[in-house]
């Protein structure tokens, strides 16, 4: 115990006698947004990020139930249940994209409104 409270006590007396004075005043300071700026921020955020990783669980997806219908192709029951994967593939898709149309669908509007 007398050792831990010797090096935490090192430790803060360091941290004292090694402190400096932040310099914030060398960097440039915040920069005014407006909404179009950020509605274009969010849309390049959908389009850059969204889609590609969208489009990847998709593809898995898609592999991964093609890997499932040919593994239970013996089994009427199990392929059924597989085939309902499909079901939800589609919605994933179907939001995926609506996603990035109302965001277009929105930036489209708010530049409208502002001019």
């Amino acid at each position: 115990m007398l050792n831990k409270l010797k090096v935490v006590s090192t430790m803060l007396a360091t941290n004292l006698v090694l402190a400096n004075t932040a310099l914030a005043e060398d960097y440039g300071g915040i920069g005014t947004k407006d909404a179009s700026s950020l509605g274009e921020t969010i849309t390049t955020l959908v389009k850059d990020i969204g889609m590609p990783v969208g489009g990847g669980i998709l593809f898995f997806s898609v592999c991964i139930i093609a890997i499932k219908l040919m593994v239970t192709s013996g089994n009427a029951k199990k392929r059924a249940e597989t085939m309902e994967g499909f079901m939800y593939l589609g919605i994933g898709g179907t939001l995926l994209g609506g996603a990035i149309f109302i965001a277009g669908a929105l930036l489209g509007i708010g530049e409208s409104l502002g001019s």
